[in-house]
């Protein structure tokens, strides 16, 4: 729990403070080929005469090296020795210095020649005035040839003045590394969160009804209908029915599918796409308008030609049991989508919505085609799109496949879920801002469905809706080219150089990091060990990353434990201000700027989190059952009440006492919990309390301060294309499983004790493990089984379970009549496999209990 002498010596230096107020516009030499070894900048060459010269040596890393004939300037090569110079003394102190071209010096001219061994296209190296540069040979040029280079102006290097930023108490409660808020800032925070507040009830009265305590919705009076404008257009030749062909309406470009009953050349009435500019008694755009009756006294007006965005107009058929201001679900364009129901409609008859499929600026004229279908999924939580303001939001499936509207006014174990909110405020440290934590019912949260960067958008609902459909590989390769080719700032603009003492290596790089802006979170990072010679072409970036977050989720530090059910996932420290009373808050708000910043780099952490953590940095729903992950022995003592006759016998109350550093110390679940009894009327309400304390409450500083740091690089609806599951593995790797250590320490149960691995459906299971699954699967499976992808580095052999004891991989076998499906025990690192009759069947069993472990659907 505790942290060791060294850890507290380094924790005493982590306080912000301000440095000296000034700047050095001091040169540095640094690699211009992030993707290549080499610590020069590649010049533009123009090729010289021919002419014989000396053979070239080559440098340590390979790399030819060319002879440099001095500038005629020699007042400007002795000037660039100079900078140099100066640049080495700025960057003999540790932090993060910032790298740029603004006020940058003249180009300079040299002339070079080209090794013997180089040809046309191949770099080599030379050394220009006092920088090493790289140079790529014109495919005229040969060996021995001269080429005259222009290299680029010295960068300015601004090295850390500033200090760490100060962290801000959003509570009003200062300690942990956070100050309190000063009023300026209070007072400007206290508009946007009033902001915020009529933003959410306008959206939960146009997403259908005001919600109640439950987080369901109540039904709105109906409102008297309003007739949008309508226009009519020709249908195209050679348009048949069910097609689809392009108009352009008020500014949008639509699709529009031909009618069954309607032939090319014939009118046709449309309903266009609302603008910003209608007249506010207009019909909200993202609300269902009926189309079953004609437009009362419209007169078709003449389509005025325009320009994109693209827009496609969907129509169809309201749901049997929907009533007005009611929401249903359905598949459009392959996304999942929330529409309500118009007052002045009824089951059976039809409504149009539309939706965006194409990015503004894209260059094509006409929209793909869309497929819309009714939503099919089970029992479950799904993510859709509110049509009415175009925000994610996450509905509950029934097991018709519909939204659940039962007005459920009680917790309840199975259905009932949580989201965390986080609220971004303004800190008192414009480089650090701040927020508020909290837990409400799933139904009633909502995240944006675009990413917008300086008042501009740059990922688009539609493309980001585009990913959703794409296989998981699929989806990291365009997560990953969105974060480097829109989210990050371009290396001629600027970039960081992060310098760090490897024997403070955990101080170093806390200084360094909580010294930055999130502007300076999206610049490329290079990292450099002071007084080792190695230069960041990837490695020492990965060798950063790992030995960082290795540090930091060391449980002797006393800011992480290992879960009790698993030990290797780690979980929150509740009692990490008791090991590091004066900075622990710093500590998760760098973790989460760590573990944001490898995402958006590509990097793995070396630390696998509870399931629930990663659940809340996606925004996803939150179960009862996931107290079974972090304490399972309790888990398992909260679900027997609900078998006990009489609760009152059991002498509970609204409090739990847990232990920190060998103290006990009581919590009270509810304001006087000591003085309230649990019984069977408020069992549910001393259930919920449980689960919203265990699972956010217990740690809500921490964790507020961990999501903070995170969402500092990531924007938040980028990661709505993942689950948690595909989070871990994005950001812990994807392991490499041997598959015949895993067989050789796995036990077998139930039916298949007597035969073990011989048994007809285990030789099976393997088959399709071994054969069929490929290593992100695998690491499903793992998952499935144990509840986090990390293997032991000692291997299978070594599995622990909830008790710390060893605790092998286990088969059990039961029949088809207890389970359809395999289940998983991740306790006890046991999967429950049905009996099955044939290979085929057991590898589609097995696939869908794999796809749905992650969605809270119930297979059963």
């Amino acid at each position: 729990m505790g942290s060791s002498s060294s850890t507290s010596r380094r924790r005493g230096n982590l306080s912000p403070g301000n440095g000296p107020n000034h700047r050095g516009n001091l040169s540095h030499t640094y690699p211009a080929d992030r993707n290549r070894a080499g610590n020069g900048r590649r010049a533009s060459s123009s090729a010289a005469s021919a002419s014989n010269g000396r053979r070239s040596s080559t440098n340590s890393s390979g790399i030819p090296s060319g002879r440099v004939i001095p500038p005629r300037n020699s007042s400007t090569a002795s000037s660039a020795t100079s900078s140099a110079s100066t640049s080495a003394t700025a960057l003999s102190r540790p932090g993060a210095y910032s790298i740029s071209r603004e006020g940058a010096g003249p180009t300079q001219v040299f002339r070079v020649q080209i090794p013997r061994e180089v040809r046309p296209g191949q770099e080599f190296q030379v050394i220009a005035g006092a920088r090493t540069v790289r140079v790529r040979c014109p495919p005229e040029s040969r060996g021995g040839n001269y080429l005259q280079i222009t290299v680029p102006p010295e960068p300015v290097v601004r090295p850390p003045v500033r200090g760490m930023a100060v962290l801000t108490s959003a509570t009003g409660t200062a300690g942990g590394g956070a100050v309190a808020m000063s009023e300026r800032v209070a007072e400007q925070n206290e508009r946007v969160i009033s902001a915020e507040r009529e933003r959410e009830r306008q959206g939960s009265q146009q997403g259908g009804g005001e919600p109640n305590e439950s987080g369901h919705s109540q039904e709105e009076p109906p409102q008297p209908p309003r007739q949008p404008q309508t226009y009519m257009v020709t249908v195209p030749a050679g348009i048949r029915p069910g097609m689809q062909f392009a108009v352009d309406v008020e500014g949008q470009r639509m699709m529009v599918t031909c009618p069954a009953n309607v032939q090319a050349g014939m009118n046709l009435r449309i309903l266009p796409p609302q603008t910003q500019s209608a007249p506010a008694n207009n019909l909200p755009s993202g609300v269902g308008t009926s189309v079953d009756r004609p437009p009362e006294q419209q007169t078709p007006r003449s389509l005025p030609p325009t320009s994109p965005p693209l827009m496609q107009m969907f129509e169809v058929v309201v749901p049997p049991g929907v009533r007005p201001n009611q929401s249903f679900s359905l598949l459009a364009n392959g996304q999942r989508v929330l529409v309500t129901c118009p007052a002045n409609v009824r089951p059976g008859q039809k409504v149009r919505f539309q939706l965006p499929i194409g990015n503004p600026n894209d260059s094509k004229k006409d929209a793909p085609a869309v497929q819309l279908e009714y939503e099919s999924i089970k029992d479950g939580w799904a993510r859709t799109i509110r049509v009415t303001d175009m925000k994610f939001q996450w509905v509950r499936m029934n097991e018709e496949g519909e939204i659940d509207m039962k007005s459920v006014n009680r917790f309840d174990i199975k259905h009932s879920a949580y989201t965390r909110r986080l609220t971004f405020l303004e800190g008192n440290d414009p480089r650090m801002r701040t927020g508020t934590l909290s837990f409400g019912t799933a139904n009633e949260s909502s995240v944006d469905s675009n990413v917008e960067k300086d008042g501009r958008e740059i990922v688009s609902y539609a493309e980001i809706a585009a990913a959703h459909q794409r296989g998981y590989h699929e989806r990291v390769e365009w997560f990953q080219e969105i974060c480097r080719e829109r989210l990050r700032t371009k290396w001629a603009d600027g970039h960081m150089r992060i310098l760090v003492r490897r024997q403070h290596l955990l101080h170093d790089s806390i200084e360094a990091v909580m010294s930055l802006s999130p502007q300076d979170m999206c610049k490329a990072w290079r990292f450099e060990f002071m007084g080792e010679i190695g230069i960041d072409a990837g490695g020492v970036a990965r060798e950063w990353f790992e030995l960082v977050t290795e540090e930091i989720f060391n449980p002797d530090v006393g800011l992480w434990l290992a879960s009790a059910t698993n030990q290797m996932a780690m979980r929150i420290n509740p009692a990490s201000e008791l090991s590091c009373p004066e900075d622990h808050l710093i500590y998760f708000r760098f973790l989460g700027r760590l573990m944001g910043k490898a995402l958006f780099d590509g990097q793995l952490v070396v630390g696998h989190m509870v399931r629930h953590l990663y659940k809340h940095i996606l925004g996803w729903p939150v179960m009862f059952e996931d107290l079974e992950l972090p304490d399972e022995e309790y888990y398992n003592s909260l679900k027997k009440l609900l078998e006990v006759p009489n609760v009152e016998d059991m002498c509970l109350d609204f409090t739990f006492t847990e232990n920190a550093l060998g103290e006990n110390r009581v919590v009270e679940l509810m304001e006087g919990g000591e003085d309230v009894p649990v019984t069977n009327d408020n069992l549910p309400e001393f259930l919920e309390a449980n689960l919203k304390y265990h699972m956010m409450d217990r740690v809500k500083p921490q964790l507020t301060e961990l999501l903070l740091g995170f969402y500092d690089v990531i924007p938040e609806p980028l990661l709505t294309i993942f689950d948690f599951q595909e989070l871990e593995l994005l950001m812990c790797g994807v392991p490499v499983i041997d598959i015949d250590d895993w067989m050789e320490n796995t036990t077998y149960q139930g039916r298949f004790e007597q035969k073990g691995e011989s048994s007809k459906t285990c030789r099976w299971f393997w088959e399709v493990v071994q054969n069929e699954f490929d290593q992100e699967t695998r690491a499903r499976l793992l998952q499935f089984a144990t509840g986090t992808s990390g293997v032991p580095a000692r291997g299978f052999s070594v599995l622990q379970g909830n008790d710390g004891t060893i605790k092998k991989f286990c088969i059990n076998g039961i029949s088809k009549e207890h389970s359809l499906y395999p289940r998983s025990h991740t306790c006890f690192n046991r999967i429950d496999l049905p009996v099955y009759s044939s290979k085929d069947e057991l590898r589609e069993k097995l696939k869908v209990a794999l796809a749905t472990s992650a969605t809270g659907f119930d297979i059963e």
